[in-house]
């Protein structure tokens, strides 16, 4: 009796997770159709604003570039090479790859990899309980088990990859 309770909620417990994640995807799939905010699967990169400069005459800016150019000379003995020059200037981002877009858009992951470890932590529970009953438990359980496992550490390490392009797209 305990065998069919415990794999009844197991299977309980599976049912459940794929119908979560097969309700996802359709929501997914009509927030591309339908292009709808709350699909989760595009996300647009936010627009900079360009640093808004004071017109000034070329007269001026060259006058500004000799005086800081012969600040330079005066203070170092030489002039700047363009190699300094280029590294002083701050490197401008490059935009997010689309696979990146994706996973910073997808949040179902973590609850689901979380999901799946209480699974395996649960499944894992139930083998070492069915080791110590004198009646043999079916060898397919412990493979069972072993594959949650896989799944739930493969979901982390994309729940990760999710979190650290959401850091990247910087929602």
């Amino acid at each position: 009796m305990a065998y069919v309770l415990v794999m009844g909620g197991l299977a309980l417990s599976v049912s459940f997770t794929l119908g979560w994640a097969l309700w996802r995807l359709v929501r997914g799939a009509l927030g591309w159709l339908g292009g709808s905010p709350s699909g989760g699967a595009r996300v647009k990169p936010k627009a900079r604003k360009p640093a808004a400069r004071k017109p000034a005459s070329k007269a001026a800016s060259n006058k500004s570039s000799a005086t800081r150019s012969s600040a330079s000379r005066s203070s170092s003995g030489r002039a700047a090479t363009p190699r300094k020059a280029a590294a002083q200037q701050p490197a401008k981002p490059s935009e997010p790859w689309g696979l990146t877009r994706w996973l910073a858009a997808n949040r179902s992951l973590l609850p689901l990899a979380s999901l799946a470890v209480m699974l395996y932590a649960f499944g894992r529970l139930v083998v070492f309980g069915l080791q110590h009953r004198p009646v043999e438990a079916p060898a397919s359980f412990a493979q069972v088990v072993m594959v949650i496992g896989w799944v739930a550490a493969v979901l982390l390490g994309l729940a990760l990859l999710s979190l650290l392009a959401r850091w990247r797209c910087r929602e």
